[in-house]
C-alpha cells in the first residue's frame, strides 16, 4: 500500500486493549479503576507483591549492601576521574 492510497478499516480487532490499566502519574491507580473492581477480585497479595518476597532480612540487608557497593564504587571512580583531570588540568598550566 502506497502513501496515496486510502486506508480502509475492515473492521478487524487486531488486539483488545479494553482491559489494560495503568498507573497515574505518581504510581497509584485512579480511583475510577480502583471503583470498578470487587474486593474479592483485587486480594491483598496482588496489591503488595513486595511483601510476599522470599527472602530473608539477613538477605535483603546483603543485597542491600551490596547496592550500596556498587553504587559508592561507581561514585569512586567518578570522582577519581575528575580529579585526575583537575590534576593534569594544574599541572601544565
Amino acid at each position: 500500500m502506497s502513501r496515496r492510497e486510502n486506508f480502509e478499516d475492515d473492521g478487524r480487532t487486531v488486539a483488545d486493549m479494553s482491559g489494560l490499566e495503568s498507573p497515574g502519574l505518581f504510581g497509584r491507580r485512579s480511583d475510577f479503576s480502583q471503583a470498578g473492581r470487587k474486593h474479592s477480585d483485587y486480594d491483598e497479595k496482588e496489591r503488595n507483591p513486595w511483601e510476599d518476597a522470599p527472602f530473608t532480612w539477613k538477605e535483603r540487608f546483603r543485597y542491600m549492601g551490596v547496592a550500596l557497593g556498587a553504587a559508592l564504587s561507581i561514585a569512586f571512580v567518578f570522582l577519581a576521574g575528575i580529579a585526575f583531570i583537575i590534576w593534569l588540568i594544574t599541572l601544565y598550566t
